[in-house]
C-alpha cells in the first residue's frame, strides 16, 4: 500500500519516517541512497537493511501525502491490505455494504476481501505545507 507521507529529495521519492519541527526523516530500501548522506541501520522489525536520512524541510523539493481507495462495482470503498498481503476493501455504510456482499467485521463497519483486478485503485495526492 502506498499510503503514508512521501517527499521528493534531490530528484528521488522517499517514504517520509516523522517530521520533527523543521526536519523530515526519509526512509529508503534502496542502497544508492548512501551517496545522498543517508545512513544504512538495520532494525529489529525488518530483515534487510533501511536506509534513513533527517532533512532540513527547506532542502525537500515537495512534501505530499497519498492514500487510496478502490472503485468496485461502481462504487467508492476504503482499501487495505493485510499482513499477508491480500487487499480487502471496507466501508461503515451498512447498506452499501449489503448492495456489495461486505460482512460486518466490526461494530460499525463491513468488509470484503477483493483480487487487483477486481477493483480499479484511485489515489489521492494532496499537498503538505
Amino acid at each position: 500500500m502506498i499510503d503514508g507521507k512521501y517527499a521528493d529529495y534531490h530528484g528521488e521519492t522517499f517514504k517520509v519516517v516523522e517530521m520533527i519541527s523543521n526536519d523530515v526523516v526519509l526512509v529508503t530500501e534502496d542502497e544508492r541512497a548512501l551517496d545522498l548522506g543517508f545512513e544504512a541501520k538495520t532494525i529489529k522489525h525488518s530483515k534487510h537493511t533501511l536506509y534513513f536520512k533527517q532533512v532540513a524541510r527547506d532542502d525537500i523539493d515537495e512534501l505530499y501525502a497519498l492514500y487510496q481507495e478502490a472503485r468496485y462495482g461502481g462504487a467508492i470503498f476504503d482499501l487495505y491490505q493485510d499482513t499477508e498481503g491480500q487487499l480487502y476493501i471496507g466501508t461503515e455504510d451498512q447498506d452499501k455494504a449489503s448492495t456489495f456482499g461486505l460482512v460486518q467485521t466490526d461494530e460499525h463497519y463491513y468488509s470484503k476481501y477483493v483480487t487487483d483486478d477486481e477493483i480499479e485503485k484511485i489515489i489521492y495526492r494532496s499537498h503538505i505545507e
